[in-house]
């Protein structure tokens, strides 16, 4: 399956063959609706080729199939991830919804985004906001914080679970607004978390 992705002229084509001949029933029963309206041929025709990306895109349950075809385990997992995200798309004029979803789709973001744009709505402004939120370099992750797990412990957060449930609350905060990634206003937020407790 790999080689014949890397080689054929058309993707849609091979794929195409291989439902008319029964082998996709039996080598590929994971491959999601093929057929004239589907808007699969298109969509595979358009992506790099990629082979996780391409299984990913066809198949029902990429990380299955890529199981199945004895992968990787860091493809496998790419294909896990495609699968989770492949239409799970925020709605980019809310920055705060992409910041989130650039956040929990983590590395495997510019696969989505590779399907998305080779999809129905290759003109939509997701991609521009994506990359302008990358050219900001706004946190997205808890390591993009400017306050570690020492610094809540330093100021009475209970050392253990306790903190890694703190630095997420405040990644949340972030997210929707990049502006309060400071110091002070972060540790500030841990001060009232912990009196509205007592």
């Amino acid at each position: 399956m790999v080689e014949g992705i890397a080689t054929a002229h058309k993707v849609s084509k091979l794929v195409t063959l291989w439902v008319e001949v029964g082998a996709a029933r039996i080598w590929l029963p994971e491959l999601r609706e093929w057929g004239a309206g589907s808007g699969k041929a298109r969509l595979v025709d358009r992506l790099p080729r990629d082979p996780v990306l391409i299984t990913a895109a066809l198949a029902s349950d990429p990380a299955s199939l890529l199981t199945r075809l004895k992968c990787s385990n860091k493809d496998i997992e790419r294909g896990r991830a495609i699968g989770q995200w492949r239409d799970k798309y925020p709605d980019p004029k809310h920055l705060p919804a992409v910041r989130r979803w650039l956040s929990e789709a983590g590395e495997h973001v510019d696969d989505v985004l590779a399907l998305f744009a080779a999809g129905p709505t290759p003109h939509s402004p997701l991609p521009k906001v994506v990359a302008a939120i990358r050219a900001a370099k706004d946190p997205l992750t808890l390591a993009d914080l400017a306050v570690k797990g020492d610094d809540l412990i330093a100021a009475g957060v209970r050392a253990g679970p306790d903190v890694g449930e703190k630095l997420h609350l405040l990644l949340a905060e972030v997210l929707e607004d990049p502006a309060r990634n400071t110091r002070e206003y972060l540790l500030q937020r841990v001060q009232e978390h912990r009196a509205s407790r007592v």
